[in-house]
C-alpha cells in the first residue's frame, strides 16, 4: 500500500501516515469554512490533497473492509483502523515475528516433497518475515536451505557448498539445486571405465 501510496502522490502518503495538512490560513478569515469558493489556491490544495487520500483509501478496500473506516473523518484515522485490523497490535506481531522464526530455525524438506513445493513454503516464511521487517540475507536463505536438504542430496549439497554462499543468490541455489549435476564414477573397484553419472 505504502508503495501504491506514494506513487500516486507523496503528499497524500504523507496525510495518510502523519495527518491531514492543515488549512493555511487566509488573509482575511473565511465566512463560511464550507464555502469552497472562497477559498485561495493554497487552500484548495491542501483541501484536495486530504480529500486524495481518503478517496485513495476508499478505492484501495473492498466493501467489508469500508464499513470499518466509513465512519472515520480523516485519512490517517482511517489507516490507524486499518492497521491494526490487519496488522495487529505490537503483541500480535511480535507473537507472528516469534512463530514466523520458529517455522524459518525448524525449517526441513518434508519427505515426499519436491525441491519447487519446498521453495515455495521457504519463499512463504521469508515473505511473511520480510513483511514483519524481519528480513534474512540471501546468503542465511542459501545456508538454511542446504542444511535442511535430506542426506539424499549430499551430493549436489557439497558441490553447490563448494560456492561462496554469500555470493550464490537464493535464485540460483534454486536453479542449480533442479538441475542434474554429472560427474565420472568407477562402475566397479579397480575398473579402469569410468561411467558419466547424472543425478
Amino acid at each position: 500500500m505504502e508503495i501504491y501510496g506514494k506513487s500516486y502522490n507523496v503528499n497524500v502518503w504523507r496525510v495518510i501516515i502523519k495527518g491531514n495538512y492543515p488549512l493555511p490560513a487566509a488573509a482575511q478569515p473565511l465566512a463560511n469554512p464550507e464555502d469552497i469558493d472562497s477559498y485561495t489556491n493554497e487552500q484548495m490544495t491542501v483541501v484536495q490533497v486530504n480529500n486524495k487520500a481518503r478517496n485513495m483509501l476508499y478505492n484501495a478496500i473492498n466493501g467489508e473492509e469500508y464499513e470499518k473506516i466509513s465512519n472515520c473523518d480523516i485519512a490517517k484515522q482511517m489507516w490507524d483502523k486499518l492497521e491494526v485490523t490487519y496488522k495487529g497490535t505490537n503483541k500480535v506481531n511480535e507473537t507472528h515475528i516469534h512463530m514466523l522464526v520458529h517455522d524459518y530455525e525448524l525449517f526441513q524438506m518434508k519427505e515426499g516433497e519436491s525441491i519447487e513445493e519446498m521453495f515455495a513454503r521457504f519463499r512463504k516464511i521469508i515473505s511473511s518475515l520480510k513483511a514483519f521487517e524481519k528480513p534474512y540475507s540471501s546468503g542465511d536463505q542459501v545456508r538454511k536451505i542446504l542444511r535442511s536438504l535430506p542426506t539424499t542430496w549430499q551430493t549436489k549439497v557439497v558441490t553447490l557448498e563448494s560456492q561462496d554462499p554469500n555470493k550464490l543468490s537464493y535464485y540460483a541455489l534454486c536453479s542449480g539445486l533442479c538441475e542434474p549435476i554429472s560427474f565420472l564414477v568407477c562402475s566397479k573397484k579397480n575398473d579402469p571405465f569410468l561411467n558419466l553419472v547424472t543425478i
